[in-house]
C-alpha cells in the first residue's frame, strides 16, 4: 500500500507540490501533467531522494525512515549509480532484493536491448537505452509497488508496444507519470482499472485535466 497525506515539496521559495493526497491499495494510477508540473518531483519524493513535508508511507513505513524499502522500486535513473556499470548495479540490487539476474536479461532481450550496453555506466548510454535499461532495473525484482517516470519518452516507436505490455504484465500497484494521454487506454485491461489524476498548479486533481 502506498499512502500519501498532505505532501508538499518546496524548493527555496517556490512550492512545486502542495497538499498531495493519494492512497493506492493494489491499484494502478496514471498521473498526467506537462513538463515542469511536478510529476517527476512527486516520484523523487516517494523514492526518498528529496525532502518533503507531510507523509509518504509504503506498507505503513514512512519513506524518510524506511531505508531500502525492498518491496518498492522506481525507474528514476538517478537511483542507479551504485555500480561502475549497469551490470554491477543489477548484481547489487539482486543481492539486496533477492532478484534473479536472468529475469533482468530476459527483460532486456524482450525489449531488444543489446546486452553489451549493460557493461557501461548509465550516463554513457543513449537516452533511449537509458529509458529501457532503467525500466528493466525497476521491474526485474518483481516489486510490489512501482513508480515509473515517462516510460515511453525517448523510446523508439517500434518498442513502445513492448514497454506497455511489460508494464501491464508486471506493474500491479503504483504510479506511472506521463504526458502521453494515450497510455491510459493502452494500460487499461479488463482485470485492472486505471486511476487517472492530473497535476494542476502543484495540486493533484482527479481525472484527465490536460
Amino acid at each position: 500500500m502506498l499512502e500519501i497525506k498532505g505532501l508538499s515539496v518546496v524548493f527555496e521559495d517556490f512550492t512545486v507540490l502542495r497538499n498531495i493526497n493519494l492512497k493506492l491499495d493494489n491499484q494502478l494510477c496514471v498521473i498526467l501533467g506537462p513538463n515542469g508540473s511536478g510529476k517527476t518531483t512527486l516520484l523523487r519524493a516517494i523514492s526518498g531522494i528529496i525532502p518533503y513535508k507531510g507523509s509518504i508511507k509504503i506498507n505503513g513505513k514512512e519513506v524518510r525512515s524506511a531505508k531500502g524499502v525492498l518491496e518498492y522500486s522506481t525507474n528514476l535513473q538517478e537511483v542507479y549509480t551504485i555500480g561502475n556499470s549497469v551490470w554491477d548495479t543489477a548484481k547489487i540490487i539482486a543481492e539486496i532484493k533477492g532478484g534473479d539476474l536472468k529475469e533482468f536479461t530476459n527483460i532486456l532481450d524482450y525489449l531488444n536491448v543489446d546486452r553489451k550496453v549493460i557493461h557501461k555506466p548509465m550516463y554513457k548510454m543513449s537516452s533511449g537505452q537509458r529509458s529501457l535499461v532503467s525500466l528493466a532495473l525497476a521491474l526485474f525484482t518483481r516489486p510490489q509497488i512501482v513508480t515509473i517516470d515517462e516510460p515511453v519518452e525517448n523510446v523508439d516507436v517500434n518498442k513502445r508496444d513492448k514497454v506497455i505490455s511489460l508494464l501491464r504484465e508486471k506493474v500491479n500497484e503504483g504510479i506511472i507519470v506521463t504526458q502521453q494521454k494515450e497510455l491510459i487506454k493502452m494500460l487499461h485491461d479488463n482485470k485492472k482499472e486505471v486511476m487517472v489524476y492530473t497535476i494542476v498548479n502543484g495540486e493533484l486533481v482527479e481525472g484527465d485535466k490536460m
